[in-house]
């Protein structure tokens, strides 16, 4: 081969090379526009929804904070409030007996988590990491117990508090649904992927089963767990129907969201709604610190099962 051959080869080489070059800067440039073009899309729609969400609370914020003798006008959307003042708080702190219902809903719902959590991890351990005859159908009759409507227990649940004379007092809204299937089989799918081989370490270094669960099992399972006690506080700080139920039966016990109907303290019309907006945002307070101190567990995806 000559040297113009050569010469033509190399520069036919370094053609094809440039453009595949050019090519994969294309390909690269087209795919980072479109990640761009996505995020973009992403944030806008996700804002919209959060302000969707969030807008209503802010209107119900800014009437808490209006002054008793304020009179809002129809047409006009009040962004901020006219006369600043935080009686309406006092005001349904005082007349509503507030402090004494904040003490019940408090009770109840860390008691309730606390225990059907324990509940919780002893069932999905046993099931999950434990051998024994009967597993698949006590695992089956569990499972079963989700397809019956909360309701219809109700009627059961009610009778076993009279019977056992806990309606007068806070262990009847505690006792009754102590036993959290939903929590089980949730915490049960993810010890599923702690390996056996670790449980099987702490055997061989003396570990009884309690050790395994309090001293492996829990701290492997930490993300799981937070997930469930901020889902249980907020449907058990939220619940309404038991405990008017139990009060129906007489019971002293009242929690949040049975006194909201006295957030109504006779001062007129518009007076009466900001003294419930400022009622309404105290029964939240605790909610949203929830969501706020345990938010970084709530979004972890990192399964720490699988660690070295």
């Amino acid at each position: 081969m000559n040297n113009n051959n050569k010469q033509k080869v190399v520069r036919r080489i370094d053609f094809e090379t440039s453009n595949n070059i050019a090519l994969r800067v294309d390909k690269r440039k087209s795919k980072r526009a479109g990640s761009i073009g996505f995020k973009i899309f992403a944030y806008v729609f996700l804002t919209f929804i959060a302000f969707c969400q969030v807008f209503p609370f802010y209107l119900k914020l800014i009437d808490s904070f209006q002054a008793p003798e304020t009179i809002p006008n129809a047409d006009i959307l009040y962004l901020w409030p006219e006369n600043f003042t935080l009686a309406n708080y006092w005001t349904a702190m005082n007349v509503s007996g507030f402090w004494m219902a904040l003490g019940y809903t408090i009770c109840h719902t860390v008691c309730f988590t606390a225990i059907s959590l324990f509940i919780a991890i002893i069932v999905a351990y046993t099931l999950t990491k434990l051998e024994f005859k009967g597993k698949k159908i006590v695992s089956g009759l569990l499972l079963a117990t989700m397809m019956v409507p909360g309701e219809v227990l109700m009627i059961p649940n009610y009778i076993i508090a009279l019977k056992m004379g806990i309606n007068q007092n806070v262990f009847g809204l505690i006792l009754p649904g102590i036993v959290n299937v939903f929590g089980i089989f949730l915490l049960k799918q993810y010890m599923q992927t702690i390996p056996n081989s670790v449980l099987e370490s702490a055997e061989m270094d003396g570990c009884n089963e309690l050790k395994k669960i309090f001293k492996i099992i829990v701290p492997m399972s930490k993300p799981v767990i937070i997930t469930y006690v901020i889902l249980t506080v907020v449907s058990t700080w939220n619940e309404y129907l038991w405990p008017l139920i139990m009060q129906s039966s007489g019971s002293p016990v009242q929690t949040l969201q049975l006194i909201m109907y006295k957030f109504y303290p006779g001062l007129g019309n518009y007076a009466d709604g900001f003294v419930r907006s400022a009622g309404m945002i105290l029964i939240t307070i605790p909610i949203i610190t929830v969501y706020g101190v345990f938010q970084k567990y709530f979004l972890s995806q990192n399964n720490i099962a699988g660690m070295k």
